[in-house]
């Protein structure tokens, strides 16, 4: 074969290559080589390896050879040739060993073998050097490191640093992300981190850049691991924490006690840096996000705080691996428990404090009811952590008041009965990650709503709770728990047969119940490769966003429409509040025309008998006050009560559907006139019987019977009370313009003299009040009491079925009764003008009401016998200009307030309902724009009252009189 050189092989693709050259870099290592330091890293023992001597493997010479004399073969008997043969050890095999075995296994080549060259197979002696610090070991690293060779780092440098062995170094290390201190680390209180008590260290084989990385990060875990104990330690140093604190300071020490409990075993197996940081791989993602979970904690917070910040740092958790996630599920979940089970005593759930509700109820239920009053977002925003709902919050302060309505007003109730309650098992709020878990909760919130309601609508008959040995709620019951002065002694009785069935167990299933850890088996689950298909699978689970609400909602709704359904019944069936909220209809409002009419004549009727006492003379026939025809005003209350004696009680007998056995002697709710508490310059103006507000002093007083002051509360009667002032003084106008209108037609046909100023007056105002007084009661009250009423007998009328009940307690309760009362209040005072921003319109109205009672008075001041003359024409016009001005100020304010949008719950059920009150107002005042005109001059001519007024008659009284 002919050789070429590499010069005049170049372009020839047929050329064959010499396979037997040797590397350029096996021929001339001298130049890669020269720097490194000489030592012989490469020398081993043949023999160590297992090969045999090379002498016994070589030929004879055959010119020295000489055969010399063979010798005696043995006998030629096979029997012993066959004992005394012997096998070589080499050749020795068990019976079992596998013939057809890979022979390839690496366990069993020496381990000092080397790999063989080219150059030892010409030539044995010499001493190979490669070019390669891979392949040089560990040991010419650090001399090419000492050297300075193409490393970046300065002789200096590495000098500073010191060069351990392996082992000690990994133990160190080791301890160092566990939190511990060694001869090599020492914690520094004063910096709060680990430190070296010998500078740079390092392990030989690597840079100082590369293994002062590691160190670093293995401080970090070990500063971690060390803040982690610190706040373990400062939660349980408190005098009071916050229960969910203490949760998150037990969940930390648990899991670092699992993350130690598996280093501490793990790392007897170390070999190298890579199984080190293999190891500490898991363990240090979890630390990291445990260490920012505590530090992002408030030191003081209220538990709601603590939760938020725990569902945040979950949240930001859910696009990572899904062990990491998992696991700090389970934290949340753990962290979340005291408080999911004060919410769950909160809402009733929970039987052992749902007869002590009001005395054991926790702080933060304590401010939900303070924060109630200011509004819902201030009351979630501070009480409840950002995982609850808007809808889930505001139903569990829903429930809670409903609840403790039922507590105090039914106590054989099954849902107030906690033996009763707890043979059930109602579910508790607990997280469920899976859509399995969330399902089943689910489906155990639909039977505990079933069997409540079966209960409840008498159809079975509920057992004493019989506890089996399975049931893991005897096992999971915490001693805690239990108090034995505030439980019952029927549930005491339960558990002491439960303690008797954890006795019957048996040893195993006793202690798994009792030593179980669900968060530590998790943890372990994690850890361990080999157990990591013991993990759930969260592949499909729901997103953290929605989880919340799939969790909580069935359970707090289902124990909310239960509530519901038992609240309305008493309400409605045991506390009649139909008949109650009617009784406001008749009286507060002058629902009731008899009512409206004696009051009316009790108190403006000037032929009435005077209630004031006159000595030697003697009452006959029927007392009023006769408001308006008498100087002395207020009246006594001797008086004020002989007046007004039998008005209520005889109007609500005739209007009552009561049998005379049914009806006590008081009317309910004890209702009956009284004084309302007035300032001192009110009074002053009541003493004026000319003032409009002279009947201010006059009120009904009605109180709310137990439980139905949760619908008609402190400030609904407050409502009502305004109301009713508002309705009599329009009633007294009323009164005041008939009988005005019906003194000048009474002068008319006795054809005295009456002004023209005196006509349009009288016409006028008898218009507008009764106008006024036709859109109070008809259009501002009317339509909506209307509303409101058949709503409530449609609710009524479906609580008597029990299908229909249990569909209406879904969006049905006290509190949307309570709701829907407060609202048809406020839409009445909206259609009354009486909200705050209709206050100028009120001023406009109550100055026209002043000028009409002026105008009477000054007319009953100047009127003479019926042949003299009336008061002046300048006052008369005076007031005639003055009342057309108020009008017109009236309808225009009117009109702004009907253009204006204002952003009510009264508004918005006025315009919902079809249309806004006030636009209906101004449709019977101003149709054909008379207010709107400009008063002139008037003549006493009949032309010119014919032309400009056709309906009135030329000799000034309207038409048809």
């Amino acid at each position: 074969m002919n050789m070429h050189t590499d010069h005049e092989q170049q372009g020839d693709f047929f050329a064959i290559p010499d396979l037997w050259k040797l590397s350029v870099f096996a021929t001339n290592t001298d130049h890669v080589t020269k720097d490194l330091v000489e030592l012989d890293f490469y020398s081993y023992n043949e023999r160590s390896c297992g090969l045999l001597d090379g002498a016994k493997l070589t030929l004879p010479d055959l010119e020295s050879f000489q055969y010399g004399p063979l010798p005696d073969l043995p006998s030629l008997e096979s029997s012993s040739i066959l004992l005394n043969y012997e096998k070589p050890e080499g050749l020795i095999r068990e019976t079992n060993e596998d013939v057809w075995a890979f022979a390839g296994n690496v366990d069993s080549f020496p381990r000092a073998q080397k790999p063989r060259t080219w150059e030892r197979f010409y030539n044995r002696d010499v001493k190979e050097k490669s070019p390669y610090l891979s392949e040089a070991g560990p040991r010419a690293f650090d001399a090419a490191l000492v050297a300075g060779i193409d490393t970046g780092v300065s002789v200096e440098d590495t000098h500073e640093t010191h060069i351990v062995q392996s082992d000690p170094l990994l133990a160190a290390l080791v301890q160092l992300g566990m939190g511990r201190a060694s001869s090599m680390f020492t914690y520094d209180t004063g910096k709060q981190s680990f430190q070296s008590n010998f500078g740079h260290l390092r392990m030989s084989g690597y840079t100082n850049e590369s293994f002062q990385s590691l160190t670093d990060v293995f401080i970090e875990y070990g500063n971690h691991f060390v803040a982690l104990v610190g706040f373990v330690e400062m939660v349980y140093a408190e005098n009071s924490p916050p229960t969910t604190l203490v949760a998150l300071a037990a969940t930390v020490s648990s899991i670092s006690s699992v993350l130690l409990r598996y280093l501490g075993d793990a790392s007897t197996m170390l070999r190298s840096v890579l199984q080190l940081q293999a190891l500490f791989t898991k363990v240090g993602k979890i630390l990291c996000c445990l260490s920012n979970l505590v530090k992002d904690i408030p030191s003081a917070g209220p538990d709601a705080e603590i939760l938020s910040v725990a569902y945040c740092c979950c949240r930001d958790l859910e696009q990572s691996e899904s062990w990491l996630r998992a696991t700090f599920e389970q934290v949340l979940s753990r962290v979340s428990k005291p408080w999911l089970g004060s919410v769950g005593s909160y809402i009733g759930l929970n039987p052992y404090t749902a007869t002590s509700c009001d005395t054991s109820l926790l702080l933060y239920a304590q401010d939900i009811d303070v924060q109630a009053e200011a509004g819902q977002e201030k009351t979630k925003s501070k009480v409840m952590p950002n995982f609850i709902s808007k809808g889930d919050s505001k139903k569990m302060l829903e429930t809670h008041d409903s609840l403790k309505l039922l507590q105090k007003n039914c106590l054989n109730h099954i849902l107030t009965d906690p033996v009763k309650s707890h043979a059930i098992n109602p579910p508790g709020l607990e997280w469920h990650f899976t859509w399995t878990d969330i399902e089943r909760i689910e489906a155990k919130a639909k039977a505990y709503e079933a069997s409540i309601l079966e209960a409840m609508n008498g159809k079975c008959s509920w057992r004493e709770p019989s506890i089996s040995a399975d049931d893991d709620t005897v096992m999971g019951r915490s001693a805690l728990e239990f108090d034995p002065f505030m439980v019952p002694d029927g549930l005491l009785q339960t558990d002491l047969s439960d303690s008797d069935n954890i006795f019957e167990l048996s040893p195993l299933k006793l202690h798994q119940s009792i030593e179980a850890d669900a968060l530590e088996d998790f943890l372990s689950c994690v850890l361990h490769e080999d157990r990591v298909s013991d993990l759930p699978n969260n592949a499909s689970a729901p997103s953290l966003s929605v989880t919340p609400l799939l969790s909580f909602s069935p359970v707090i709704s289902a124990q909310a429409r239960i509530i519901n359904l038992a609240c309305l019944r008493l309400l409605f069936q045991k506390h009649n509040l139909r008949n109650h909220l009617r009784l406001q209809w008749h009286f507060h409002l002058f629902g009731d025309g008899v009512f409206a009419s004696r009051i009316s004549q009790a108190l403006f009727d000037p032929e009435l008998e005077s209630a004031e006492r006159r000595k030697g003379y003697r009452r006959i026939g029927k007392i009023g006050l006769k408001l308006g025809s008498r100087s002395s005003w207020p009246p006594a209350s001797s008086e004020l009560r002989i007046a007004l004696l039998g008005i209520l009680s005889d109007c609500y007998n005739s209007s009552s559907t009561e049998s005379d056995e049914e009806r006590s002697g008081d009317l309910p709710g004890g209702l009956s006139f009284a004084i309302r508490d007035i300032s001192e310059a009110e009074i002053k103006q009541c003493m004026d019987p000319d003032s409009i507000e002279a009947l201010d002093f006059l009120r009904l007083q009605y109180k709310a019977p137990s439980p139905l002051d949760a619908v008609l509360t402190a400030l609904s009667l407050e409502k009502y009370d305004t109301i009713f002032k508002l309705l009599l003084r329009v009633k007294r106008m009323l009164f005041v313009v008939s009988q005005l209108a019906s003194d000048v037609r009474s002068r008319a046909r006795n054809k005295y003299h009456v002004d023209l100023f005196t006509k349009r007056f009288s016409f006028e105002a008898h218009h507008f009040v009764t106008t006024i007084n036709e859109y109070f009661f008809a259009v501002a009250v009317g339509s909506a009491w209307s509303t409101f009423e058949s709503d409530i007998a449609d609710i009524e009328r479906k609580l008597g079925n029990d299908d229909t009940a249990y569909q209406i307690s879904s969006h049905e309760g006290v509190h949307q009764l309570h709701v829907r009362h407060e609202e048809v209040l406020d839409r009445m005072l909206f259609g009354l003008l009486l909200r705050k921003r209709q206050e100028h319109a009120m001023m406009v109205l109550e100055e026209i009401f002043r000028t009409i009672l002026s105008f009477v008075k000054t007319k009953h001041e100047t009127s003479p016998p019926p042949l003299r003359g009336l008061p002046s024409i300048n006052s008369k016009q005076d007031l005639y200009h003055k009342f057309r001005n108020n009008v017109r100020i009236f309808i225009e304010v009117c009109k702004c307030l009907s253009d204006k949008q204002i952003g009510s719950t009264a508004r918005q059920s006025a315009v919902q309902s079809g249309g806004s009150n006030i636009d209906q107002l101004l449709l019977r005042l101003g149709m054909n724009d008379y207010y709107s005109r400009p008063v002139e001059s008037i003549s006493d001519t009949p032309f010119v009252v014919a032309r400009r007024f056709p309906f009135l008659h030329p000799q000034g009284y309207p038409k048809g009189l």
